[in-house]
């Protein structure tokens, strides 16, 4: 009697709950089930081919059912997700895939510190806020060959995929390494299917701001055959996808803090702005091959896979950036004030438009020229201004002035305008060779023998080119977005045409890098079972594993160099990008270089013609014909990569460029399986598992220690200039105190060397399941783990550098008796890696209460909480080095292992179909999951997995290296949450999914401004409808970013303990996607 009622109460709440979900997805679905309602019914399929014929043409409830069985079967916490998931959706990655998923988010910029580049295709997969995830191809190991540990995401093609599992937590059996979750990617093999199968799919692509159709093509066959010598089956699959996508940024420079310098209190206005459009041309190509044979007894089973993911993302930017003012070398805490306006600061001039604000102190409007402070411009006259560059009429450029003179007439000038122009190209593959045997010895006993093989390659370029110039500047913010319109520059004797003549524009740098890693591993596995086969005890579990993984990272500086300034006076020569005839060494510019365009959108507000660098040529490779050495010019004598002074013999790269890292793991395990459908406890069923991994790593790194670069003979001179009364006086030069013992340190070069390390774990693990009724699972998961650093934090690299003093006679690097200078002891840092870092260990603890109440229909609870150790983060130790039989003690930085912190946070997740409901209503259903994350003292580490520095840091260096304080970590959203709603009845299936996350730390670095970066609350959605023809043919229509959703994003300007204060930074904006596409099985 209470049994009833008790489930009548249940079933009303159920309904109640239903209706209230229900109610927010009729409108959005109900055109969908009025097509649905005389529609005919489909054929029913015999039992051989209900499982493919659900999976990859019907799919959504049978994709929610089988989900739902492997979380309530799973011998831990797992979330999954079917192939019908991930085709029903317009995802063109896993990534978009997964953050579907509770406890998933996903980066959706090129790389987490580089804020300025925002794709319409995730990058990166967090779980539970933290980016230590493994990364596993049908349960083995998978990497990209670059400087990280895992997988690059945007590789893997969806279409190969028959599932995706996300464990959250671990057994004794499952391969170590990952401490936020284990992402395992699951191929088809033949003996998924019934019988033969043959299907094809095709779609084309469309983005509303890229205005390209691309296609994609996916075919799949596979088959089987009973023989006298058992079963035999074979599948291939193919699957090529062509994306262009498009993304355009609004985006701010670093933020000035104005205290008490354009009215009382703070005011902020940024040191640059600018417009950024960047295309994206994403192409993959994937392949899945299998083999299985079955023993006629059926006893053993053989499963040969080859995996292949072939990724080129090409893309290709134009920026419009203004400058105003100068603040790339000052501390990220510095406040100007009325006495402290270091550099130039932004001036509205005297016929500019005033500045105005808004209440909180954020620029809003004004002409914003450069106005000078306390340092020199542009010489001393006209013959020093004529030096720097001259028009077309031979009249000079720039207007000469020193501000610390009280006759300068020019406080102000036009700032100057970035015609950027960038193109990278990056190529991944990723191939995979695996086999796999399934032996049932006996009826107790069994074994499974494992072999791996995988190959991975990164190739990376990289090349841009700034062609600078100058406009008076008046920005206008006051409407959604940051407006910026350009007129004639103040104080700037431009040519004719303005913005439009490449007389007016010089080659301010040229920039490249390059990337040509691989990396490959061989993994062996066996494993066995035995049954025990009594009440309580089930099965004894037990294996080994030894994996041998090598990669060479060969991943160049982003090697930066000026070819014309504003300073030197030197470079009229070459100082105009039109100066095509040789002059002096100067050979001349070769032509065709640059072309003039349009640029703007309805979302940057206006339109205009500028120079830019011509993107086919940068493409291909003709900035290098930029070269110092081919144009005779240029200030830093810049040189392309592969031809730089330094590089190793039949290489592009410098010996601090090289990383090669050699892991060998060795892991045994038990694992005692225990309890099942007759073992209760309280007169409840229970199973579970206990049992302890063993795990060995042995790291070889080899790199280089680089010594201080040798003192030039101009520094080691002791003979300076004349005073000069128009500038301030100086010391006598450095070289007259350094001593011999100081330039025998400074020789340059290097020692290649090579670091072993190692370490081992025991990992335990307990995962128990309570059915406490019959649709009513409890479940308690508790382990032990360890993730592996990635692998270019292990690079075996020291870069030392000296530190000299300069002008100011009290800096303490003098030594000085009698007031007098006698000596200089120069200060030694060093930026590092470490090939001694241990891995950082995790206690991991989840409690779940989950309810199945219907095939396709449950509600799951999850606490979940993690404890670490070993965390690596960014620090600083003292390393005595000796040189030339000189010793000095050299301050190192890089990682290190530090101390622990806690993440701890809660999942729930509801999914049903409402078969309740009559008639074409009963195709609604709706699922929905919320997370929320708490992180307790985990930081940020602001390390960088590759020195992509111009001097090789090893960390994000802040500006004059210095950091704010940050409160939260990267990628972390406190809450986040999916709302799906689903129709499928006859042939009609639909599908919105919103997907939404609070504000997030996306870096607390940015490479380019230096200061912590959020991103605030943002939702995407998502939709497809589907239409089944016959039995054979599928359409769909498929959207993604429906709500051409905006990002915006805020830069911290103060520490956390000082409030944290946050201003503007960038508006993004990425294609709203439309995928038409069919589907036929033979």
């Amino acid at each position: 009697m209470n049994q009833s009622n008790n489930t009548g109460r249940l079933r009303a709440l159920k309904t109640g709950a239903s209706a209230l979900v229900l109610s927010a997805l009729v409108a959005a679905m109900a055109p969908a089930a009025a097509l649905a309602q005389d529609a005919p019914q489909p054929q029913a399929q015999d039992e051989d081919s209900t499982e493919l014929g659900e999976v990859i043409v019907t799919g959504q409830r049978r994709a929610l059912q089988t989900s739902q069985q492997i979380r309530r079967n799973a011998d831990t916490v797992v979330d999954s997700i079917t192939a019908t998931d991930i085709g029903a959706f317009p995802d063109k990655s896993v990534a978009e895939a997964l953050q579907r998923v509770p406890g998933v988010t996903v980066n959706r910029f090129a790389a987490s510190d580089d804020t300025s580049h925002f794709g319409a295709e995730p990058s990166g997969v967090l779980v539970r806020g933290l980016q230590q995830v493994r990364s596993e191809y049908n349960g083995r190991d998978t990497f990209s060959a670059n400087s990280g540990r895992g997988l690059s995401w945007g590789d893997i093609s969806p279409e190969l995929m028959q599932g995706v599992d996300t464990y959250k937590n671990q057994t004794a059996e499952m391969v170590e390494g990952g401490i936020a979750g284990t992402i395992n990617l699951r191929t088809r093999v033949p003996f998924d299917s019934a019988g033969e199968l043959i299907q094809a799919s095709a779609t084309v692509n469309y983005g509303d701001l890229s205005k390209n159709y691309t296609p994609e093509a996916s075919a799949i066959y596979s088959n089987r055959w009973d023989t006298e010598l058992g079963e035999f089956g074979l599948l291939a699959n193919v699957a090529y996808s062509d994306v262009t996508t498009q993304s355009q940024t609004i985006q701010y420079g670093r933020m000035g803090v104005f205290r008490d310098v354009f009215g009382p209190g703070d005011r902020y206005i940024p040191a640059s702005v600018g417009n950024r459009d960047t295309e994206y041309n994403r192409t993959r190509n994937g392949l899945a091959f299998a083999g299985q044979w079955r023993s006629p007894d059926r006893d053993m089973l053989v499963t040969a896979q080859y995996n292949r993911s072939d990724f080129t993302n090409e893309w290709r930017e134009r920026a419009v950036i203004a400058y105003n003012a100068d603040m790339y070398s000052l501390p990220v805490n510095f406040v100007y004030t009325p006495t402290n306006r270091a550099h130039w600061i932004p001036n509205p001039g005297a016929n500019g438009t005033p500045f105005t604000f808004d209440s909180q102190g954020n620029f809003r409007s004004g002409t914003l020229l450069v106005g000078q402070t306390d340092t020199g411009w542009w010489g001393v006259g006209d013959a020093d201004a004529a030096g720097i560059a001259v028009n077309d009429q031979g009249v000079n450029m720039l207007e000469p002035c020193y501000s610390w003179q009280p006759t300068c007439t020019n406080p102000y000038r036009a700032g100057e305008v970035n015609a950027l122009t960038r193109y990278n190209e990056t190529s991944n593959m990723t191939e995979d060779f695996g086999i796999n045997m399934q032996w049932d010895i006996t009826d107790r006993f069994r074994i499974r023998l494992d072999a791996q093989y995988i190959n991975s390659e990164v190739e990376n370029y990289d090349i841009e080119v700034g062609q600078y110039t100058f406009a008076d500047l008046t920005l206008d913010y006051t409407g959604d977005r940051p407006v910026m319109n350009f007129s004639a520059p103040t104080n700037i004797n431009q040519s004719a045409g303005g913005l439009t003549n490449a007389n007016n524009y010089r080659y301010n740098h040229v920039m490249d890098h390059r990337e040509d890693s691989e990396g490959d591993e061989l993994a062996l596995r066996a494993d066995a079972e035995f049954d025990i086969g009594s009440t309580w005890l089930d099965s004894v579990r037990f294996g080994v594993r030894y994996a041998d993984r090598s990669q060479r990272v060969n991943y160049s500086a982003y090697n930066w160099g000026n070819i014309a300034n504003l300073y030197n006076f030197n470079q009229a020569a070459y100082w105009n990008i039109d100066r095509h005839t040789a002059n002096g060494s100067f050979t001349g510019y070769p032509t065709g270089l640059y072309e003039t365009r349009s640029f703007g959108s309805d979302f940057f507000g206006a339109n205009g013609q500028y120079v830019f660098f011509d993107m086919d040529r940068l493409a291909n490779h003709d900035a290098d014909l930029l070269s110092y050495d081919r144009i005779g010019a240029g200030q830093d004598q810049w040189r392309p990569i592969c031809e730089r002074t330094g590089e190793v013999a039949d290489s592009c790269y410098r010996p601090n460029e090289l990383n090669e890292v050699g892991e060998e793991t060795t892991a045994a395990y038990v694992m005692l399986r225990f309890g099942g459908e007759n073992a209760t406890f309280g007169g409840s069923p229970f199973s579970g598992n206990i049992g302890v991994r063993y795990v060995e790593t042995n790291v070889t790194s080899t790199g280089s220690l680089s010594y201080p670069i040798a003192f030039s003979p101009t520094t080691l001179q002791c003979t300076g200039a004349p005073p000069d009364p128009m500038r301030p006086p100086t010391l006598d030069p450095i070289g007259c105190y350094i001593s011999p013992d100081e330039i025998a340190f400074n020789s340059g070069g290097g020692i290649r060397s090579t670091a072993e390390s190692s370490s081992s774990h025991w990992l335990p693990s307990f995962n128990i399941k309570f059915d406490v009724r019959e649709d009513w699972v409890l479940r308690f998961a508790a382990s032990r783990a360890i993730s592996r650093p990635d692998i270019g934090l292990l690079k075996n690299y020291v870069e030392i550098t000296a530190s000299l003093p300069g002008n100011d006679p009290t800096d303490p690097r003098y030594v000085s008796s009698g007031g007098a200078i006698t000596g200089v002891n120069p200060t030694y840092n060093a930026n590092a890696y470490n090939p001694y870092l241990e891995p950082v260990t995790a206690d991991q603890f989840d409690l779940a209460l989950e309810h199945y109440f219907a095939n396709a229909g449950s509600l799951t609870f999850t606490a979940f909480y993690k404890t670490f150790d070993n965390y690596i983060q960014y620090g600083s130790y003292d390393l005595d080095v000796t040189n030339n039989g000189v010793t000095r003690t050299v301050r190192v930085r890089g990682p290190m292992n530090g101390d622990g912190a806690q993440v701890r946070g809660i999942e729930m997740a509801y999914q049903q179909f409402f078969d309740f409901l009559p008639g074409p209503w009963a195709g609604f259903g709706v699922q929905a999951n919320y997370t929320y994350i708490d992180n307790q003292g985990v930081r940020n580490t602001n390390l960088k997995v590759a020195s992509g520095g111009s001097s090789g840091e090893t960390a994000q260096p802040g500006s004059s290296g210095t950091v704010l304080q940050v409160d939260r970590l990267e990628g972390l959203s406190d809450h986040q949450y999916n709302l799906v709603g689903m129709y499928e009845r006859g042939p009609w299936a639909a599908r919105l999914a919103y997907n939404w996350r609070s504000e997030y730390l996306v870096t607390a670095v940015d490479c380019c401004v230096f200061l912590p970066i959020w991103q605030e609350a943002a939702g995407f959605l998502d939709g497809s409808v589907r239409y089944a023809v016959n039995d054979n043919l599928e359409l769909s229509l498929q959207g993604s970013n429906l709500l051409s959703t905006e990002s915006r994003l805020f830069q911290q300007v103060n520490d956390s303990s000082q409030g944290g204060t946050l201003t503007p930074n960038a508006w993004l904006k990425s294609d709203r996607r439309v995928v038409l596409g069919l589907r036929y099985r033979f």
